[in-house]
């Protein structure tokens, strides 16, 4: 899988900095085409641990709505973390700057469930 990662990504820098020089217009689509094959590439071994991770979560007996949460929230993280790199890499580092704060809010927003959860869950152990 990393060999297979290096190389589309070694290609993509060669695609790319070829492209800088001949046609700087083309080279952010180069740059976002490239992360989009790693993506479609990781996407199977993805696959595996979202489903041993639901393996674990079913065994634990934790509500699956905290898990889902959890699934949303990484990858929130991980598109956000992606377009700022994007727009970095197309000069636009006070959008990048943004996008990330942007995307830590809307983590927060959405780790308000999760909190909720494990409190109910410390209080329950509380009264036992």
């Amino acid at each position: 899988m990393i060999f297979k990662l290096v190389g589309i990504a070694i290609i993509g820098v060669i695609v790319v900095s070829l492209l800088r020089t001949a046609k700087p217009e083309f080279a952010v689509f180069a740059t976002i085409a490239t992360g989009v094959v790693m993506v479609v590439t990781m996407l199977s071994a993805l696959q595996s641990v979202v489903l041993a991770f639901d393996d674990i979560v079913r065994k634990s007996g934790v509500d699956d709505a905290i898990f889902t949460a959890v699934l949303k929230i990484i990858g929130i993280g991980y598109l956000t973390e992606y377009s700022a790199s994007v727009a970095n890499d197309a000069g636009c580092g006070s959008i990048a700057q943004k996008l990330n704060f942007g995307g830590k809010i809307v983590i927060f927003i959405m780790s308000i469930s999760i909190v909720t959860a494990l409190i109910d869950v410390v209080s329950a152990l509380v009264k036992l």
